[in-house]
C-alpha cells in the first residue's frame, strides 16, 4: 500500500516496515489478506475465517493475554497499549468488520486479566491456540440474560462472532447483582435473520439464546458490579476509535489515489476540500494517541481517563464524519457505487460509528470539566 504521509500515518496498514514490533508486522500481513477478502466478504453472514486463522497464526490471538497465559500483555498495560493502538489501526485499514471482532477479543481478555482468575486467562488461552476468538456480549433487551442456580436464561443482541465465539465474557443478572461469566456457549441457539445492516456485513452479528447453558462458579468474572466499573467500561472505547482510526487512513489514502488518477490535484478547490479532510485525520489520530496513552495507565484516575477518552469519542465522530462528507463531495456519485472500495469502507464505518450512549458519554465528560480545578491538570499538559 502507498504511503499516504508520515505525520498522519506512523504506521502503514500494509506492509509494515521489517523495523517495527512483531505485532504489527502480523497485524499488516493479516491487514493485506483481509482487504483483498473484503469485497468478497460484504455479504450478510460472511464469515471472515481465513482472516482469523491468520490472527491465530500470527499468534494475535494469544497476544493481549500475560506471558503466564502464553501472550504478551499487548495493550494491557500501560507499555504496550501504543503497539495495540497501532495493531488495531492496521486491521482496521483492512475491513472493519475483522477489527471490530479482534477488538471484541482484546476487551475480553482486558476484563479477564483485571477481575478474573489465571484459571480463566487459561481458559481464554486455550480458545486462542485453537484459533477461536473470543469477545464481550452485554447488549440487550427486556429481562436480558439471567442466572439462577448456575444456569443461564434469556437472549443477547448484537453478538459480534456469533457461531464462531465459543467461550465469550457475558453480563448475566444474579440474585446480588450483575456478574461477568465465561461459559462454553457451543450449545447456545444463534439468530442472524435480522441483522441486514447499512455495514459491518461480515462481523456475524445476532442474537443468541443462552438459555439452558450452565455457568460454573469457576466460570463466575470478578464480583457484582464490576463490568461497568471505571475506568476499563468507558475508558476501554479508545480501541475501538483506533480500529476506526485505521479506516479514517485508507478512505484517506483512497481518497487520495482517486484523485490523483482522475488528475484533479491541482484543482484549487479539491486541494481545500482535501487540505479539510487531511487536518481531521490528524484530529482523530491525536485523540487516538493521546486515549492510548492515558487509558492502561495506572496512575491516572478512573474518572480523568473516562472523561478524555468520551470526549475523544465525541471529537472522533465529529471529524470521522467530516472526513466522508469531504470525500463523497470530493468525488461524487463514483464513491456510493460497488465495487469502489471506498463505497464499502464508509458504509461500514458509517454503522460502526453508532456506539451506545454518544450523549451521555459528552454530559458525563463536560460534567468533569466543570469542576473547580485546572481543566487538563489531572492528564498531563501536552
Amino acid at each position: 500500500m502507498e504511503r499516504f504521509a508520515c505525520m498522519f500515518n506512523k504506521v502503514q496498514p500494509c506492509p509494515v516496515p521489517i523495523g517495527y514490533p512483531a505485532p504489527l508486522r502480523a497485524a499488516g500481513d493479516v491487514a493485506a489478506l483481509a482487504f483483498s477478502l473484503a469485497e468478497a466478504r460484504d455479504v450478510d453472514g460472511a464469515t471472515p475465517d481465513a482472516e482469523i486463522a491468520m490472527l491465530a497464526d500470527k499468534g494475535l490471538l494469544l497476544a493481549p493475554l500475560p506471558p503466564s497465559s502464553g501472550g504478551n500483555s499487548l495493550g494491557t498495560v500501560a507499555q504496550t497499549a501504543p503497539i495495540l493502538r497501532d495493531v488495531l489501526r492496521t486491521i482496521g485499514g483492512g475491513p472493519l468488520s475483522l477489527g471490530r471482532l479482534y477488538e471484541g477479543h482484546v476487551n475480553a481478555a482486558r476484563l479477564v486479566l483485571r477481575y478474573g482468575t489465571g484459571q480463566q486467562l487459561n481458559l481464554l488461552a486455550q480458545e486462542a491456540a485453537k484459533g477461536r476468538l473470543s469477545a464481550v456480549w452485554n447488549a440487550q433487551t427486556g429481562a436480558g440474560l439471567q442466572l439462577d442456580n448456575g444456569v443461564l436464561q434469556g437472549t443477547k443482541i448484537y453478538t459480534s462472532g456469533s457461531g464462531i465465539v465459543r467461550r465469550p465474557v457475558l453480563t448475566a443478572m444474579r440474585h446480588d447483582g450483575l456478574v461477568m461469566v465465561m461459559p462454553d456457549v457451543g450449545a447456545a441457539c444463534g439468530d442472524m435473520d435480522d441483522w441486514r445492516p447499512l455495514g459491518m456485513r461480515a462481523s456475524l452479528t445476532g442474537k443468541m439464546d443462552f438459555s439452558g447453558i450452565p455457568v460454573a462458579d469457576s466460570e463466575v468474572i470478578g464480583a457484582p458490579g464490576d463490568y461497568y466499573r471505571a475506568p476499563l467500561f468507558a475508558g476501554g472505547a479508545w480501541r475501538v476509535l483506533a480500529v476506526q482510526q485505521g479506516a479514517l487512513e485508507r478512505l484517506m489514502m483512497l481518497y487520495r489515489r482517486q484523485l490523483v488518477d482522475r488528475g484533479r490535484c491541482d484543482d484549487a478547490v479539491q486541494r481545500a476540500r482535501f487540505g479539510e479532510a487531511a487536518a481531521r485525520l490528524e484530529t482523530a489520530r491525536l485523540w487516538t494517541a493521546r486515549t492510548a496513552l492515558l487509558a492502561e495507565d495506572a496512575n491516572i484516575q478512573a474518572a480523568d481517563i473516562d472523561a478524555l477518552v468520551n470526549f475523544a469519542r465525541t471529537e472522533f465522530e465529529v471529524a470521522a464524519l467530516a472526513i466522508i462528507e469531504r470525500i463523497e463531495r470530493g468525488l461524487g456519485l463514483s464513491v456510493m457505487l460497488r465495487p469502489n472500495p471506498i463505497e464499502r469502507i464508509i458504509r461500514d464505518l458509517r454503522t460502526y460509528l453508532r456506539q451506545p450512549f454518544p450523549d451521555a458519554a459528552l454530559a458525563t465528560a463536560a460534567g468533569w470539566a466543570l469542576q473547580d480545578r485546572p481543566i487538563h491538570g489531572a492528564i498531563g499538559e501536552y
